[in-house]
């Protein structure tokens, strides 16, 4: 992926398409004849001792293999001819955050040493956070019972029920 700069930001291929790929092959590697009749297969064979298990498995990798390269194909050029796969360069240099929702996600950059309090529990923070952009918010303190569960109208949808 990175040879044919393709970004791939959740590693969708390498984890679901090489990982898949390999577990299909490795049906046809690893089998036994003698497991495919403890599940139960009603016909008896040496398609495992004799490799025809593994064609079949490599047969399977490659049809899915080329479904998805057509199916993907056609879909992204699809989009390509109609609203188009990119941005325009500006906006993308931007950041489609300002573009999309009217402010930056990382407020332009700009870190605060402020400190935020974290309340657990009780009135007064307990720890404090450096660090976070912007200003601190506002503390909400949540009433608890001694057990640490929420109580009073903020109980939450559980039923006061706090994971």
């Amino acid at each position: 992926l990175l040879r044919f700069q393709i970004d791939g930001p959740l590693d969708a291929f390498p984890i679901h398409g090489c990982c898949g790929a390999w577990a299909c092959l490795a049906v046809g590697i690893f089998c036994t004849d003698k497991n495919v009749q403890y599940a139960a297969y009603p016909n008896v064979n040496d398609a495992c001792a004799r490799g025809e298990q593994f064609g079949v498995q490599l047969i399977g990798v490659l049809a899915l293999a080329l479904w998805s390269l057509v199916a993907s194909g056609a879909a992204f050029f699809t989009i390509k001819v109609t609203v188009g796969l990119r941005v325009p360069g500006d906006i993308e240099d931007e950041g489609l955050d300002k573009s999309e929702h009217g402010q930056s996600a990382y407020d332009d950059g700009k870190v605060s040493n402020k400190v935020v309090p974290i309340v657990v529990g009780g009135s007064e923070p307990t720890s404090t956070h450096r660090g976070a952009p912007g200003p601190p918010p506002e503390v909400n303190v949540v009433p608890v019972n001694g057990n640490g569960v929420r109580t009073g109208n903020d109980a939450g949808w559980l039923g006061g029920s706090d994971f």
